[in-house]
């Protein structure tokens, strides 16, 4: 899209969400649950909130103790709304007439508060931004139409472009590689060449990936995409987190990986959490805390983690691309 249009673009970045307060954990875990995209249920609407409202509160006190752990709640909001400022702020510099909501699928503000706020901020279009680079259904998808359907429901019909997936986008691939070699540049010298390195990604049901979800190729294609970028020869490997409940889930699990490691004799391990852009339970609490625990236990003495992209030196731009050559 040339610059020189100036029709009014709203950017809806849409994004998990998470509990302010220890006090809003059990209903964040409840609309998990109760998504019929993520979770299909049969049998009428109220099945879904019945099953969100029984598993909330079988985990809640384990979750509340996790944020408790991180300073009581998720930073995930203001973090989000920092990248959405950055983004727009890109945009805007490039010549487009561009304002940003946030969607927040399990939490507030959702999406429901964000689009109308591009209607009241005179919106002539709207592009979805999903803070997910690697397209799965439970993710990107259940925004996606959750989007859709809040869209149907409103008196207006504004044009919509949806981004599913931005896992290859050179833009993306640059800056995350930018962070993992910033956490290998803090090794000695000598130990960059051949670093243990697991990449480390949110875990998913093997039963979406039998049903034909991308999301575990699109994960082998970014790490690919990073490592070349990398100019250090590694020892790179990837893991799943934050796996949950009695299903089966794609696996090798994160720690079993860096217990690999550990069984082969390296004593250092660098963790890169490639499906996270912001920081939250999944990095502060699971990747900072257990995970680091594990690699302890398992005979690892040096353990760290690339930061997250955050509010760091370069996001929006990188946003900013990806949402340009949408349009």
């Amino acid at each position: 899209m040339a610059s020189g249009d100036k029709s009014r673009i709203g950017v809806v970045l849409v994004q998990m969400g998470g509990p302010l307060d220890l006090d809003q954990v059990e209903p964040f875990i409840k609309s998990i649950f109760a998504d019929p995209d993520l979770i299909a249920v049969p049998g009428p609407a109220w099945t879904s909130e019945l099953v969100g409202t029984i598993v909330s509160k079988m985990r809640g006190p384990k979750v509340r103790a996790a944020y408790r752990s991180i300073g009581g709640g998720s930073p995930i909001l203001d973090i989000t709304l920092s990248q959405a400022q950055a983004v727009t702020t890109a945009l805007c510099e490039r010549g487009h007439d561009a304002f940003y909501a946030v969607a927040m699928r399990y939490s507030q503000p959702d999406t429901a508060d964000a689009i109308e706020h591009l209607e009241r901020q005179g919106a002539d279009r709207i592009v979805m931004l999903p803070l997910y680079p690697h397209y799965s259904f439970a993710t990107t998808g259940s925004s996606e139409n959750e989007l859709r359907r809040v869209i149907k429901q409103r008196p207006c019909d504004l044009p919509l472009r949806v981004i599913r997936t931005w896992h290859d986008h050179p833009s993306y691939l640059d800056l995350q590689a930018r962070l993992v070699i910033e956490m290998l540049d803090d090794l000695p010298e000598a130990q960059r060449d051949g670093a243990a390195v697991v990449f480390s990604a949110h875990g998913l049901p093997q039963k979406m990936v039998d049903r034909g979800d991308p999301y575990p190729s699109e994960i082998a294609a970014a790490m690919a995409g990073v490592i070349e970028r990398v100019p250090y020869r590694l020892d790179a490997r990837l893991g799943y987190q934050s796996r949950t409940g009695p299903l089966k889930w794609i696996g090798p699990d994160t720690i079993d990986v860096i217990r690999e490691f550990a069984d082969e004799g390296r004593d250092s391990v660098s963790l890169v959490p490639i499906s996270f852009v912001s920081d939250h339970i999944e990095t502060l609490y699971e990747a900072d805390m257990l995970i680091a625990e594990a690699a302890a236990a398992a005979g690892i003495r040096e353990y760290r983690r690339s930061a997250v992209f955050n509010d760091c030196l370069g996001v929006g731009e990188m946003l900013a691309d990806i949402v340009e050559d949408a349009l």
